[in-house]
């Protein structure tokens, strides 16, 4: 991530992180390598079975998780350096909160880092990700798993502009053009194929016998097209804001 990098190279040692809806810790790694320093990276979510493996993961002692809501984030106003949310905008019922939230506790001047992949502006292949995604989003709200679609980058520039932050910088990747230069077909048929053992694992979930057919339908035709185009990974988007 040597664009993110590049944009924290300036950012002072001793930094106070936070990560919002770490889940299992991935985007944590990316903080490791992209700020120069930290004194304490801490990441929170709901999920307890999510954190006690990223606790797992994690032996630096710097690194701490913690079991917390976004809507009502248990630190002090203006008590902490960086701010990041990953992959995690859409899976919230009240998104707007957290985004407050995250701007209250976040000190003057400091960084809030959104990372999102986006559902617009894609390649056929990377269309398969998006499809998959989706999917996964309407089988979880059936299941009474807040699971929204993905955002258009439009939507998430909207999103981030209302928080009135001033904007650092906003670069996108993982596009279709980095990945083709590492396309490997097997390995993206071994991706398809966890992709749909997951949602079928999911799909046995369902209660309702109609509704468990229906899927089970939609899956099949999905499987058939997807082996057919293949599978990249969706560009994200990433934006950096700084609050004023």
């Amino acid at each position: 991530m040597d664009k993110l990098k590049e944009i924290l190279s300036g950012q002072s040692k001793d930094l106070k992180v936070l990560d919002v809806g770490t889940g299992l810790g991935f985007f944590i790694e990316v903080l490791q390598e992209s700020l120069p320093g930290y004194s304490s990276i801490i990441g929170i979510d709901t999920k307890k079975e999510a954190l006690n493996k990223a606790i797992e993961k994690y032996k630096d002692e710097r690194i701490k998780f913690m079991c917390m809501d976004g809507e009502n984030i248990e630190f002090e106003s203006n008590s902490i350096d960086v701010i990041s949310i990953s992959n995690t905008l859409h899976h919230l019922p009240n998104k707007e909160k957290v985004l407050s939230e995250m701007k209250r506790v976040l000190k003057p001047k400091g960084l809030i880092i959104i990372n999102e992949m986006i559902s617009n502006n894609q390649s056929e292949k990377q269309l398969s990700h998006v499809e998959v995604h989706h999917l996964q989003g309407e089988i979880d709200t059936l299941l009474g798993i807040c699971h929204n679609k993905t955002f258009t980058e439009e939507e998430l520039v909207k999103i981030v502009e209302d928080l009135n932050l001033e904007k650092v910088d906003m670069f996108q990747y993982n596009t279709h053009e980095e990945q083709e230069k590492n396309k490997n077909l097997e390995q993206e048929k071994e991706i398809l194929d966890q992709c749909f053992q997951a949602l079928e694992s999911k799909i046995k979930e369902l209660s309702n016998l109609q509704q468990h057919k229906k899927y089970l339908e939609i899956l099949e035709k999905l499987r058939n097209k997807l082996y057919r185009i293949g599978f990249f990974t969706a560009t994200e988007l990433m934006i950096v804001c700084r609050k004023i």
